[in-house]
C-alpha cells in the first residue's frame, strides 16, 4: 500500500487526465509532488492518521490529488457516491448520519455546502484549494497509512447506505493479485479507462493497479462514454491502450456505434468485463465491431468481483478469451490469489460465499460500525462451478422458482437484450409487485425506437413470447420507456428494487413509450 504514494523516478510515464476543458498529463514524480503538497494542506488542516476524509472521487486531477493526498497524509479515504440531480435532499439525509457516525472529520468539496452530507462538526475544505499548483514545494511526510484505508459505498447504496471498510493490508493484497492476474508491467502497458472512480472498479482495478504497476494510466470523463460511446475504443486507438475495463452494458454500446476508419486497437491485450451479469451474445456482437480493428477476442477478460472483497475475486486466465459453459453462462474465470469461494459443485445454483486476504472488514452504516462476522461472506449472488471455474446466475433476491427450478431476473434480461439486439439499451426484470412469482420488465430503447410507438410495441411482444418460450414463464407486463429513464446504481447497473417501485407507483409518467399488460 505504501508503494502507491511513494515517490517513483519514471519521468516517462504518468498520469494523464481530463482538467476542467483542458488535457492535464503529469509524470510520475511530477504527480508525487503535487501529491505532496496536497497532503502538507491537508495536514495543516488537522489530518492525522486515521483521519477520515470524505469526498466524490471525480475523473479530474483535483479528485486524484486528494485521494492520494488523503493517504499520504495518513488519513482514511471515505469515498462518497456523486449527488444524483433528482434527489439531493434525500441524498444529504441517507449519507450525513452514516459520515457522523463514523467520525468523519473533513469533507472536501468545491460544491455548496447546503447540498453535500456533511456531518455537525465537520468543516468543507475547498478541492481546488487544496489541490491548487503552487511554487511550494513539500517533502514526501512520514507514512502513517491507518488500518482502515478505504471507506467505499456499495453500488445500490442510495437506499440504505452502507459503507465497505478495506484495511490497507485487504487493500495492498488486492492490488497485488490484480497487478498479477493481468501482468501489468512497468515499461509496456497503457491504461485506458473512463469508469469512474468513485467506483471500485474504476478507483482499484484501472487507477490504482496502474499507478502499482507503475503503467502509464489515462483517465477519460465517465460522461465521454456515456454521450458518445465511440470515444472509448477510439481513446484506446489513440492511445495505443494494452489495458482497459467496462460492464457488460458498455459492451453492448460500443458494439452498436460506427467508428471512423483507421482505428488499430491491436496492441490490446487485457480488457475486464465485469459488474454485472455477462452476456455471451454481447460480446460476440462486440467482437462482431471491434474484432475487425485488430482487437484480440482473447483480450477480453470476463470477472467477478465486489466491493467486500475489494474490488476483483474472480477473472478469466490472462489471454485466453471468454469461455461458454454450461447452461449458454460465460466463465468467470478462477479465484485471484489469495481468495477462496465456497459453494457447489456443479450445475444447480447454490449461493456463493467467499472468503480470503482482501475480504472487508465491516460496514459502516447509520447505526453504526458492523463489523464482518466469520470466516465467510455470503455474497448474495447465486452461481456453480465448472472444471474448476466460476458461473454466477445473479442476485438471489431476484428469482422465481419455476417447475421446481430457479429462474433470475438476469435470466429474463439476456433474452430481451437478444430479441431487441441494438435497439434495447438497457432491460430490469423484477418480481412483479403484484404477482410475486412471476416478472415484470421495464425495457429502455434507443431513440430512433423511443420515436416509433409501434416498432416499440412489436418489440414488447417479440420480448414476451421469447421470454416464455425460452424460460418458460410470461412476463405480466412488458413497459417500453425513453433512454435514460431506468434507475441505475452509481457503477451503471439497473437497480431493480427501484423499478418494482416504479413498477407499483406508475412512477415514468410520459417517459413510457408503450407498454403490453
Amino acid at each position: 500500500m505504501e508503494e502507491i504514494v511513494r515517490p517513483y523516478d519514471a519521468k516517462e510515464y504518468g498520469l494523464t487526465v481530463s482538467d476542467g476543458p483542458s488535457t492535464v498529463r503529469l509524470s510520475y514524480p511530477e504527480l508525487m509532488a503535487r501529491t505532496a503538497a496536497t497532503a502538507a494542506r491537508l495536514r495543516e488542516a488537522g489530518v492525522i492518521p486515521g483521519t477520515y476524509v470524505a469526498c466524490t472521487v471525480g475523473n479530474d486531477l483535483s479528485s486524484v490529488l486528494t485521494a492520494l493526498g488523503t493517504w499520504m497524509a495518513g488519513g482514511c479515504l471515505v469515498s462518497v457516491p456523486p449527488m444524483p440531480r433528482d434527489a439531493q435532499g434525500l441524498y444529504a439525509a441517507r449519507f450525513t448520519p452514516v459520515l457522523a457516525r463514523m467520525g468523519c472529520d473533513l469533507y472536501v468539496s468545491d460544491a455548496d455546502s447546503g447540498q453535500l452530507p456533511i456531518p455537525p462538526g465537520a468543516r468543507l475544505l475547498s478541492q481546488s484549494a487544496l489541490t491548487a499548483r503552487s511554487g511550494e514545494r513539500h517533502a514526501v511526510p512520514q507514512l502513517a497509512i491507518p488500518d482502515a484505508a478505504l471507506v467505499q459505498f456499495t453500488s445500490g447504496s442510495m437506499g440504505a447506505p452502507k459503507g465497505v471498510v478495506i484495511s490497507r493490508e485487504q487493500l495492498a493484497s488486492q492490488i497485488q493479485a490484480g497487478i498479477a492476474g493481468m501482468e501489468l508491467e512497468y515499461g509496456r502497458d497503457r491504461i485506458v479507462s473512463w469508469l469512474p472512480l468513485y467506483h471500485d472498479m474504476g478507483l482499484i482495478a484501472m487507477f490504482l493497479y496502474g499507478l502499482a504497476a507503475r503503467a502509464d494510466v489515462v483517465l477519460m470523463s465517465p460522461a465521454s462514454f456515456a454521450t458518445r460511446p465511440a470515444s472509448w475504443l477510439t481513446t484506446l486507438s489513440q492511445e495505443r491502450a494494452t489495458i482497459s475495463a467496462a460492464p457488460n452494458f458498455a459492451y453492448r454500446l460500443a458494439a452498436a456505434v460506427p467508428y471512423e476508419e483507421g482505428l488499430d486497437l491491436s496492441s490490446m491485450r487485457a480488457c475486464l468485463s465485469g459488474g454485472e451479469r455477462i452476456h455471451w451474445q454481447t460480446l460476440l456482437d462486440f467482437h462482431r465491431t471491434a474484432g475487425p480493428l485488430g482487437f484480440p477476442w482473447e483480450a477480453i477478460q470476463p470477472s467477478y468481483g465486489l466491493a467486500e472483497s475489494v474490488v476483483g475475486t474472480t477473472s478469466n486466465p490472462l489471454g485466453r478469451g471468454p469461455v461458454l459453459g454450461p447452461g449458454g453462462h460465460v466463465s468467470l474465470g478462477v479465484p485471484l490469489s489469495g481468495i477462496q469461494l465456497r459453494l457447489r459443485t456443479g450445475s444447480e445454483p447454490t449461493a456463493i460465499h467467499l472468503a480470503g486476504e482482501s475480504r472487508f472488514s465491516g460496514y459502516q452504516t447509520a447505526d453504526g460500525f458492523v463489523p464482518s462476522a466469520g470466516d465467510w461472506h455470503d455474497t448474495s449472488d447465486a452461481g456453480f462451478t465448472h472444471r474448476g471455474e466460476l458461473f454466477v446466475l445473479g442476485r438471489r433476491n431476484e428469482v422465481i422458482s419455476l417447475a421446481g427450478h430457479n429462474v433470475f431476473a438476469e435470466d429474463a434480461e439476456a433474452v430481451a437484450q437478444n430479441v431487441g439486439g441494438r435497439q434495447v439499451r438497457a432491460c430490469a426484470a423484477f418480481r412483479d409487485p403484484a404477482d410475486e412469482d412471476r416478472f415484470a420488465m421495464f425495457v429502455e430503447v434507443n431513440r430512433t425506437l423511443a420515436g416509433a410507438p409501434d416498432s416499440a410495441a412489436d418489440l414488447a411482444r417479440d420480448i414476451r413470447s421469447s421470454v416464455n418460450h425460452a424460460i418458460g414463464t410470461r412476463l405480466t407486463s412488458i413497459t417500453v420507456v425513453r433512454p435514460g429513464s431506468i434507475p441505475r446504481t452509481t457503477s451503471g447497473k439497473v437497480q431493480r428494487s427501484q423499478c418494482r417501485d416504479l413498477a407499483g407507483n406508475e412512477g415514468f409518467g410520459r417517459r413510457v413509450i408503450t407498454e403490453l399488460r
